[in-house]
């Protein structure tokens, strides 16, 4: 039998899609996991990335580690310190000792130095990737919808769908990279498989357009009586402060995520990885 893949975060809607792709390509997956059982996986591995001999159990045997699990919303910011950085940093360290052939690390579009907390620890973190000596392959995410979840532009579907109001940042001018789910699973599998990825970065994305935009499209997908609502800016920022301590739907850093400078769309993704990022409307319309 070929030697597993180790998926990291394999419960999420990315994770658990990944897994089902990898075993249709027929190779054995490798989960660990926290709480969520994994649907589908060949073996599970109970730990998280804070225990180092639970990650050497995880990474023992593997062939390659496709590391999704990451903290994308907190209020604190050592939160995301801990699993995003140091969790990733033991991560590696287990990786280098068992002999991994190579480590796929899923990052963001939104790494920056001055984009919030959560920023600014994949950025450190996509530092620790390069510093490693085990071969990588770093995978930038832009913002995903299509799987179901209440967080993100996701929730702009949602809200779309339903026909409520939608808001949106100030005139709603910042813009995104919209990619639907499945599009973000066959890149990552091809990040796997592909040895043209070994030591490449590559930010990926969808068509690119305002926030205002991108509502107005959920909108017409779903025929809704959907309008969207300005939120002013000073409105954001206060309540980001007051998230710090208060269970707000939104998070201290997300307006500096929001608004922070971001790399841009690797062309090459493509077809270096192996997939194709459909156009909005397609995807859009596969959600009903």
């Amino acid at each position: 039998m070929a030697a597993p893949i180790l998926v990291t975060g394999a419960s999420g809607a990315i994770g658990s899609r990944v897994v089902e792709q990898l075993r249709g390509r027929g190779r054995p997956v490798r989960c660990l996991v926290r709480r969520r059982p994994v649907a589908n996986a060949d073996e599970l591995v109970r730990g998280d990335l804070g225990d180092g001999s639970t990650l050497d159990a995880a990474v023992q045997g593997a062939e390659v580690v496709l590391h999704l699990a990451a903290v994308t919303h907190a209020r604190r910011s050592r939160d995301y310190v801990e699993t995003n950085l140091i969790g990733t940093n033991r991560l590696l360290e287990a990786a280098a000792r068992h002999g991994v052939r190579r480590f796929v690390h899923v990052s963001t579009r939104a790494v920056s130095e001055a984009g919030g907390a959560y920023s600014l620890s994949k950025h450190l973190a996509e530092h620790a990737v390069r510093e490693s000596p085990v071969v990588h392959t770093i995978v930038r995410l832009p913002e995903v919808y299509g799987g179901a979840g209440a967080e993100g532009i996701d929730r702009i579907v949602s809200r779309a769908r339903h026909g409520a109001a939608i808001p949106v940042v100030g005139d709603g001018a910042d813009r995104l990279c919209p990619m639907h789910v499945d599009d973000a699973v066959a890149a990552l599998a091809g990040a796997v498989a592909a040895p043209v990825a070994s030591g490449r970065t590559y930010t990926l994305g969808g068509e690119c357009l305002t926030t205002r935009e991108f509502a107005e499209a959920c909108a017409r997908a779903f025929s809704s009586e959907s309008r969207v609502r300005p939120v002013p800016v000073t409105a954001v920022a206060a309540l980001g402060l007051l998230g710090r301590v208060l269970p707000l739907p939104i998070y201290p850093d997300q307006l500096a995520r929001l608004r922070a400078e971001k790399p841009q769309v690797s062309p090459e993704a493509e077809r270096e990885l192996g997939f194709r990022a459909r156009p909005l409307a397609e995807g859009l319309a596969s959600l009903f």
